[in-house]
């Protein structure tokens, strides 16, 4: 029989997440850029501040829930993995194969969001007026508008940064 050398021990990912981690993770999945790009479009839709406020915690009421769910679920299997796991378990392995590479996608996704936040915010305090290209296009019925400016080159300087 051949001996490569290689000894056959398992290999296990750390679990080293701590309540602190744990906690800062899910408030900023959660919370993400929604609170700060979203208020003021949802105060003018229903008019009211007292309305915006019930509608926060209606939504926190949720996410409680769902981080319940989420609890339970770590308790019921404690394998690393998060969702794919949840759902290779439940659905079988070509659901958490789709899953994790949704996720992949849309973990970069949430990197853009982030960088046109700051974009945003930041040209609030100084403007970017600079635009060196700008482009309509028709697509699916609708017009928009491609353009590559300064605003633009800071969104992609913070995703850079960040992916």
């Amino acid at each position: 029989m051949y001996d490569s050398g290689v000894s056959s021990t398992v290999l296990e990912l750390r679990r080293d997440l701590t309540l602190t981690h744990a906690a800062s993770l899910v408030v900023g999945i959660t919370i993400g850029t929604g609170v700060f790009l979203k208020s003021a479009a949802m105060a003018q839709a229903v008019g009211t501040p007292a309305l915006v406020l019930a509608a926060w915690v209606a939504a926190g009421v949720v996410a409680m829930l769902g981080a319940l769910c989420f609890a339970e679920l770590g308790a019921l299997l404690p394998d690393a993995g998060g969702e794919y796991v949840y759902l290779r378990a439940a659905f079988g392995e070509v659901p958490g194969f789709l899953y994790a590479c949704n996720s992949f996608v849309l973990g970069g996704a949430s990197i853009a969001a982030y960088g046109a936040a700051v974009a945003i915010f930041i040209s609030d305090i100084h403007p970017f007026d600079t635009q060196w290209f700008a482009r309509s296009v028709h697509l699916f019925g609708a017009d928009y508008t491609l353009q590559l400016g300064t605003r633009q080159l800071v969104a992609i300087g913070v995703i850079a940064v960040f992916a």
